[in-house]
């Protein structure tokens, strides 16, 4: 059985990255939108789909402490 302070840090751990990452989305669109393209799509794309996603996921596992085992 999870602790309430455990369960309380995950929460607000989650809260954090899903406020993150619909910022990070939002602002390619809002950002970048007359920046023209790369590799044949928008800007706004790479920040929205690509980097914010991999930003979070880097995040996550440095969170989660990596690799150690």
């Amino acid at each position: 059985m999870m602790d309430n302070k455990l369960a309380s840090r995950l929460a607000l751990a989650a809260l954090s990255l899903t406020l993150l990452y619909f910022i990070l989305w939002l602002c390619g669109p809002l950002f970048l939108s007359h920046s023209g393209f790369w590799l044949g799509l928008p800007a706004w794309f790479w920040l929205s789909c690509v980097a914010a996603p991999l930003v979070l996921l880097c995040l996550l596992f440095i969170w989660l402490g990596g690799t150690r085992g």
